[in-house]
């Protein structure tokens, strides 16, 4: 039977709160050395309220953030950065984000995570969309960019630190999407690595709580950029079909996945891609440096997030110079358009849907080339068709 530690940081419904916590190899000696979980409340500014869990591993670390649906603010791995600078510098309140700013972009005065979660009821472009209202009639409704689960609190948070070799340490969470009339969609989330290993994994299952059957969509927005972005980067992937979002994208399909230097005033540019799956229905995906001895790669399932899209937004550094991988159940088009595809999941009363991403980091050539070796034969003897201008199959 597995050992574990587990320590309750927070229940909303029971009155439990934490406002500091800490524990390290020093009172728990176990695994590698320089381990640590820490909780904590920010103040001041925007960032006054916030709670953060930072877990530290001993090689890689990572700040999990309950106040902002259980997203992945900032990193490290042996000192290098993960993730990226955004304008925004700081996590920012929920209570300071109204969604529904410049036409549906209020998403973006909070944005600046290294793994954001983007659903649970709609992500992708805002737009209008057609709901049931209260009284049983079709009402129009305008949706913002991305859906709300980024800006809404965890209602439960706990760490739990395995006693057993591999010596896991996790963050839990539940964070939930809910209103009368409307969605009841709530996330049992975990965000968990080993001691003195290289990886992150992001475990999630949404649960549909109403009565009757309600959509879903669920993306992670994987954002970044120095060390791993910078001219000269690109992105390995094995992929069937690449086509570019709408015609600012067409401009730059022929280098997709190939980046330059910061320059201001750059428009971004999205990629929605098929992958190539292995016999497990896996794939991955890679973004290295100009030499190749740097990189990360996410892994993930054709049978939880069929969908990958790319971002571009190589911008001036102080706009944000950043590469957003994001591996979803949809693309990131308006709910309207992706409904017509089916590529909208409908959650049955009661029932869940379950994802999960695995981050890794790789340092030194043999380790970066080994991995790219890994893609290409997964490529194998499958010939991309890159679409040079947008289509109907993928974005409106």
């Amino acid at each position: 039977m597995k050992r574990e530690l587990v320590k309750i940081l927070m229940d909303a419904e029971k009155g439990l709160f934490e406002d500091y916590w800490r524990i390290s190899s020093e009172e728990l000696p176990l695994g590698a050395e320089g381990w640590s979980i820490e909780k904590k409340r920010l103040r001041g500014g925007l960032q006054d309220g916030v709670d953060i869990v930072e877990v530290n591993n001993g090689r890689l670390s990572f700040t999990v953030v309950p106040t902002r649906g259980m997203g992945v603010w900032k990193g490290k791995f042996e000192g290098y950065p993960l993730g990226w600078e955004s304008p925004v510098k700081i996590p920012v309140h929920p209570r300071h984000v109204r969604l529904e700013d410049r036409g549906g972009l209020g998403f973006l005065d909070g944005f600046n995570e290294w793994i954001v979660r983007c659903g649970l009821e709609s992500n992708g472009a805002p737009g209008e969309d057609t709901i049931i209202d209260n009284m049983g009639n079709e009402k129009k409704v305008d949706l913002n960019l991305h859906g709300k689960i980024a800006n809404i609190p965890a209602d439960y948070v706990a760490v739990k630190i395995g006693l057993d070799p591999p010596y896991e340490l996790s963050v839990v969470g539940t964070v939930c999407e809910r209103s009368m009339f409307g969605a009841n969609l709530c996330m049992a989330s975990k965000i968990s690595t080993n001691t003195g290993c290289n990886w992150i994994s992001i475990e999630d299952l949404v649960e549909n709580r109403r009565s009757t059957p309600w959509e879903m969509q669920l993306l992670y927005h994987c954002n970044y950029g120095s060390p791993f972005l910078e001219d000269g980067s690109k992105l390995v992937a094995a992929v069937r079909t690449v086509a570019p979002r709408d015609g600012r994208a067409e401009e730059g399909v022929r280098q997709w996945n190939a980046f330059g230097p910061p320059q201001p005033g750059f428009v971004e540019q999205v990629y929605f891609v098929e992958p190539v799956w292995d016999e497990d229905g896996r794939t991955r995906v890679m973004l290295t440096n100009k030499k190749g001895n740097k990189a990360t790669s996410i892994s993930f399932l054709r049978s939880e997030l069929p969908y990958f899209t790319l971002w571009k937004c190589t911008s001036g550094l102080q706009d944000g110079y950043v590469v957003g991988l994001e591996p979803a159940t949809n693309y990131p088009n308006r709910r309207k358009f992706e409904r017509t595809k089916g590529r909208v999941v409908k959650l049955g009363a009661g029932k869940t849907y379950g994802a999960k991403i695995l981050i890794e980091v790789h340092f030194g050539e043999p380790e970066v080339s080994k991995i790219e070796g890994q893609i290409n034969k997964l490529q194998g003897g499958v010939k991309p068709t890159i679409l040079g201008s947008s289509d109907r199959r993928f974005s409106e």
